[in-house]
């Protein structure tokens, strides 16, 4: 089980969980709004892996990066930063840590004024690095799928990164976006070790 958390925390965007220097500043990005990643502060999602949870929790938007924080067994294990940008949503930093290019988790568009995700076929490359470490691969959109999310029936948009190197490491990764919630389930296999995550619960973050 902790091989999966491990790998669980990076698949969310938070795999390296050694100590890292401090990351060179970056310049500010131009943040905009999808209800395919909602990322109001303080929102939660918590997901069942197993027989065990893991949470993730909006924190602070910082020069229009959004911090996401993980945790696993009542502790915090990881952050990310993420923005929403015209084009998708990106995963920016690991840990404090750059990613250089941004990974991109999910490809949007404009329709009728509102960001919503590509259609089916829509195809994108990964070719990032952390400090050293790669991140290689493709995304790519696929049929639209109905799933069970906290009990009701739910389209969502499929996502699926069936051939990824992430640090030398095979892995494949599939993501499943519902509006007004996020990810919804997400599955994944590192080495072999395979684990889905499910929807327990989300719980929008409330005004200030």
């Amino acid at each position: 089980m902790r091989k999966l958390l491990l790998g669980l925390t990076f698949v969310l965007g938070a795999g390296f969980l050694m100590a890292q220097p401090t990351p060179p500043v970056t310049p500010p990005v131009s943040a905009v709004n999808t209800e395919y990643f909602p990322l109001k502060e303080g929102s939660t999602w918590v997901y069942k892996v197993g027989e065990s949870e893991v949470t993730v929790k909006v924190g602070a938007t910082d020069k229009g990066e959004t911090k996401l924080d993980t945790i696993a067994n009542g502790k915090p294990v990881a952050s990310e930063t993420v923005v929403v940008k015209a084009d998708g949503v990106y995963r920016t930093k690991i840990n404090a840590t750059a990613i250089e290019p941004p990974v991109k988790i999910l490809e949007l568009e404009d329709k009728g004024g509102k960001l919503v995700p590509k259609g089916k076929g829509a195809t994108w490359k990964i070719d990032s690095k952390v400090q050293a470490q790669g991140v290689t691969g493709s995304f790519s959109i696929g049929d639209a799928a109905k799933i069970k999310v906290m009990d009701k029936d739910v389209d969502c948009v499929y996502v699926e990164g069936p051939k990824f190197n992430i640090a030398g490491t095979e892995t494949t990764v599939k993501y499943y976006f519902a509006p007004g919630k996020g990810i919804v389930k997400l599955s994944y296999s590192i080495q072999g070790a395979e684990a889905t995550l499910e929807l327990k619960s989300y719980e929008e973050g409330k005004p200030k």
